[in-house]
């Protein structure tokens, strides 16, 4: 029980076993191959991360653009609101110096 047992040497029975080579052009053709594939998937990548990050820039200044317009327009909205509030002051303020039936005639088309 001293025999070392060596499996990848030898076979079983102590011979050699087969030595398998593959010829040079086979693995240059095999690796260029292999090459061209994983650099062709590169550049797919490549050309979609590209246009991903474009539409990303697209959509960041199309949200920038529309949330500044958002901002104007909430602004105008509070100056119409004020110009609105000053008017209906004004009404009123008009219909109290008036007596009644007067601002009523005035209101109508003449």
């Amino acid at each position: 029980m001293e025999k070392e047992f060596r499996m990848d040497v030898a076979s079983q029975d102590g011979r050699a076993s087969k030595h398998y080579t593959t010829p040079a052009r086979v693995q240059a053709w095999f690796l260029g191959r292999s090459r061209d594939r994983w650099k062709r998937k590169y550049q797919e990548l490549k050309v979609e991360a590209k246009r991903l990050q474009n539409r990303v820039n697209d959509v960041s200044k199309s949200r920038a653009h529309w949330r500044e317009q958002a901002k104007q327009f909430g602004r105008r909205l509070q100056e119409l609101e004020a110009e609105h509030a000053a008017l209906q002051q004004q009404v009123a303020a008009q219909k109290k110096g008036r007596p009644a039936h007067a601002a009523r005639s005035r209101g109508g088309s003449g």
